[in-house]
């Protein structure tokens, strides 16, 4: 009677590419724990290299908007800081951020012109600067995941879905503050004036956040992630007044916790508050690193 070789049967293996590793493959334990969901918190820091744009006028001696490239020098590319602090649960995401930017120059004044109560004729020599810093709370959510399932937030999740990419669509609504200080001085006659306000907005967008799992393809890196959002918002105090940003950003995760980011961010700014007006953005590159805990 001949011997047949008995064989043992394998488990199956989850599949390496899950929901549950693409949207958390963080490898520390969680901050804590909500309905059995962990809560994860990303840290984002990183330098915004960015441009001013626009024209400015400030009354009352002229209203003639000057562009503050032409008559203020300030056309210097600037290194500025720019953060995110972010805690995320389910498809809930809870975002601080912060920013400021700078920019000074002095030049001849190309024509005559005035800011505030400082006059100055063509050929004085003008010290002027621009100073924009923000800060602001708001709330995501994804909306749809067409890749995925679990289409729709209030659906049942699917365990151990084989996702070797996600792609969310994102709402989002927040509220930030951001404050505007103009100065120019007049060298030649010891003149100066400064325009200096704070201002409150209430913000409405939404983005696409694509992921992709490197996992298997390359050994050094977990995934890539491209994010792509637009906020935009009504301004207080004053007349009319708006805030509009844009940002494009992708990190690369070299493990689940440490990721390096190349991006861009435009923030245009629209104000008439008393006899200031100002029309313009503030636009560039941004590069920085993310931590997930």
């Amino acid at each position: 009677m001949g011997l047949q070789q008995a064989q043992t049967a394998t488990p199956a293996t989850a599949p390496a590419s899950t929901t549950a590793s693409l949207l958390d493959r963080c490898e520390n334990q969680p901050l804590f724990r909500i309905e059995g969901e962990p809560v994860r918190m990303d840290l984002t820091a990183g330098a915004w290299i960015a441009r001013l744009r626009g024209n400015a006028s400030y009354g009352p001696i002229s209203t003639v908007q000057q562009d503050v490239n032409t008559a203020y020098g300030l056309d210097t590319m600037e290194g500025a800081f720019q953060g995110d602090l972010s805690l995320m649960w389910k498809n809930w995401t809870v975002r601080a951020t912060g920013s400021e930017f700078g920019t000074s120059a002095t030049q001849s004044a190309v024509g005559a012109g005035a800011f505030g109560n400082t006059t100055y004729a063509l050929g004085d020599t003008l010290s002027s600067s621009f100073d924009f810093y923000s800060w602001g709370i708001d709330v995501q959510s994804w909306v749809w995941r067409p890749l995925s399932k679990q289409q729709f937030p209030w659906e049942t999740p699917v365990a151990n879905e084989n996702l070797g990419g996600d792609l969310q669509v994102v709402a989002i609504v927040g509220g930030r503050g951001f404050g505007v200080n103009q100065q120019v001085q007049n060298v030649s006659t010891g003149a100066g004036s400064t325009y200096d306000n704070t201002f409150g907005t209430v913000i409405v967008g939404g983005g696409i956040d694509v992921m992709v799992d490197l996992r298997e393809r390359l050994r050094w890196m977990d995934r890539l992630e491209f994010v792509v959002s637009g906020t935009w918002g009504p301004a207080w105090p004053g007349d009319g007044c708006t805030e509009t940003e844009v940002r494009a950003q992708l990190t690369a995760w070299i493990t689940g916790n440490v990721g390096v980011l190349f991006g861009y961010r435009y923030t245009n700014l629209e104000l008439t508050q008393g006899d200031y007006t100002f029309s313009g953005n503030i636009a560039g590159l941004m590069v920085g690193a993310s931590v997930r805990f």
